[in-house]
């Protein structure tokens, strides 16, 4: 029973820790170009405000 409880929550965290991993990868603002994605992203929020 300890090795299926065990089991699931190492599960979970590989879960949790892969998609943690995709979101961040590749995501905006990482770096200092400019691009029409940034430009579209900035405009949103300022319009959030």
């Amino acid at each position: 029973m300890a090795t299926i409880v065990l089991t699931i929550l190492i599960s979970i965290g590989v879960v949790f820790g892969l998609k943690s991993f995709l979101k961040g990868r590749g995501s905006c603002n990482d770096c200092a170009c400019s691009c029409p994605v940034k430009d579209e992203i900035a405009k949103k929020a300022l319009v959030k405000k």
